[in-house]
């Protein structure tokens, strides 16, 4: 789906769409919102019935993505019907998204002379690109961020401000740093000995694979000799951490906070809600959920929902909640038990 121009009416957008309306063709869309506040001139979605009660509160002139099944004719607003209003909604929405400002390569950028930058790059003032970096056609480098030695970056990458490569990073096309980011730094490898912690040198490197979003202040470290690796298509909320030498499957979601120890390998398809925590050299398979705060201390199988510290299947951890909420009753009820026992043996 190619970017829109705004304003449009709902009549071009169904027909962009090729999708069927209903109400007013010639209702004007200019901004978008959601179903809880969208106003007159507004785009919004409806993608669970749970929700069909807001639609009462939108005004006349308002333009819903939706469902044929959902849909409320005694209300003045108009409908284009989809089948996924969501996923629609959200490439509609990529076209109000902010424009970078930054147009071709500004000359108070700092460029080694062996480095490599195509001429359809976009590379802001102050961003500093070192010698033998390489740069894709149309990536935008924003101001104030450090691409190091040896740095490969593909095709429509964006580079936000304050984010640092550290050295010989790779990213692929279409990856996403987002501000204050750092890609390549140290690995934490120590070896304990009789002058004390000495690091272990971390001479590896950071790959990240086709259209990864990195977000903002997350760090990565670099492999002590092989590789770190962020698979395609797979998503870093704000302040997640990866160790030294991790493997992260395709399509992974790691949400804010989650920390990922050395030498973990996360599968593909894999869920890991805010502040997971996960041991080194731990695997978790193909598929599995895992709960916010959860701390993975060994491997978990995939295609299942994990919860609780150390972290075990969902219906188990709610079990074992259900004992603890309950456990002062219970040592209740054992104390009078003992008081009972104790009086009727000294009665005897």
């Amino acid at each position: 789906m190619g970017m829109l121009e705004f304003p449009i009416t709902a009549g071009k957008l169904a027909a962009y769409l090729n999708a069927p309306i209903l109400g007013d063709p010639e209702a004007l869309i200019e901004r978008v919102g959601s179903v809880q506040n969208s106003n007159q001139r507004g785009l919004c979605y409806l993608a669970d019935k749970k929700a069909q009660h807001f639609l009462s509160s939108l005004v006349q002139g308002s333009v819903v993505l939706t469902k044929k099944d959902w849909v409320r004719e005694e209300l003045p607003i108009t409908y284009v019907l989809v089948n996924e209003p969501k996923s629609v909604f959200a490439q509609i929405a990529k076209s109000f998204e902010p424009k970078s400002q930054w147009m071709g390569i500004s000359d108070k950028a700092v460029i080694h002379p062996e480095a490599e930058v195509s001429s359809l790059a976009h590379v802001a003032p102050f961003a500093v690109i070192c010698e033998g970096a390489k740069v894709g056609s149309h990536a935008v480098i924003y101001p104030h961020a450090y691409v190091g030695p040896g740095v490969q970056i593909g095709e429509r990458c964006e580079v936000h401000s304050q984010v640092v490569l550290v050295a010989n990073v790779t990213l692929g096309d279409r990856v996403r740093v987002l501000a204050g980011s750092v890609l390549g730094s140290d690995g934490f490898g120590l070896i304990e000995g009789n002058l004390g912690h000495q690091e272990i040198p971390q001479v590896g490197t950071v790959i990240i694979e086709n259209d990864v979003r990195i977000g903002a202040k997350c760090t990565i470290d670099r492999g002590t000799l092989g590789e770190t690796r962020i698979g395609s298509g797979s998503k870093l909320d704000d302040q997640v951490h990866v160790g030294h030498n991790c493997i992260v499957g395709k399509n992974v979601i790691l949400c804010a906070q989650v920390g990922l120890a050395g030498s973990s390998v996360i599968e593909d398809g894999v869920v890991l809600a805010g502040q997971v925590g996960v041991g080194d050299h731990i695997r978790i398979g193909k598929g599995a959920r895992v709960g916010g705060q959860t701390g993975v201390t060994q491997d978990l199988p995939g295609n299942e929902t994990y919860f609780s510290t150390p972290a075990v299947p969902l219906k188990q951890a709610l079990r074992s909640h259900v004992l603890v909420k309950n456990l002062s009753e219970l040592v209740g009820r054992v104390r009078a038990l003992e008081k009972k026992i104790n009086g009727n043996a000294d009665g005897k």
